[in-house]
């Protein structure tokens, strides 16, 4: 009969090779990581329409393989070279930025997941008697998108 420390290694053992065997084979993906997968590139969007105020609000949001740092830098970039609106607001140590334009403006927020996965997260805001803003956080999304060269498109 073997002893319980004998046993232990035993169970170490076993447990150490299988999971060796898995992670080779390709099936230790997990769960979250196959969902992941399936969501970059995917584009949600949501619209708030008209508040008491008269505004409205508009949110995007996408998962892309890039590191967070490189994503904020090429997004600030890109409104640095629009000179269609004025950056009001920049805090690169948070990963944001907000821009200006007229009425309108919109916050730039980028989420690390880990070192090679991020989340853009774009919230507009139109005043009243602006048009919506919701055309224009998605054209935001893709441009970043293209220039990171990513393949991204509106979800369903």
């Amino acid at each position: 009969m073997m002893s319980m420390a004998a046993r232990l290694c035993l169970f170490s053992a076993v447990l150490v090779g299988l999971m060796a065997t898995l992670t080779l084979s390709g099936f230790a993906k997990t769960p979250w990581s196959l969902i992941a997968h399936k969501a970059l590139g995917r584009i949600e969007h949501m619209r708030e329409s008209q508040q008491a105020n008269g505004g409205s609000y508009d949110f995007a949001t996408v998962l892309l393989d890039a590191p967070a740092d490189k994503v904020f830098a090429t997004a600030l970039d890109l409104a640095r070279k629009n000179i269609a609106v004025r950056i009001v607001m920049q805090d690169p140590g948070r990963r944001r930025f907000q821009v200006a334009q007229g009425d309108r403006t919109a916050t730039f927020n980028v989420v690390p997941f880990n070192e090679e996965v991020s989340q853009i997260m774009i919230a507009g805001h139109a005043g009243p008697g602006e048009d919506s803003t919701s055309s224009r956080v998605v054209q935001a999304v893709l441009r970043v998108c293209k220039e990171m060269g990513k393949h991204c498109q509106v979800g369903d």
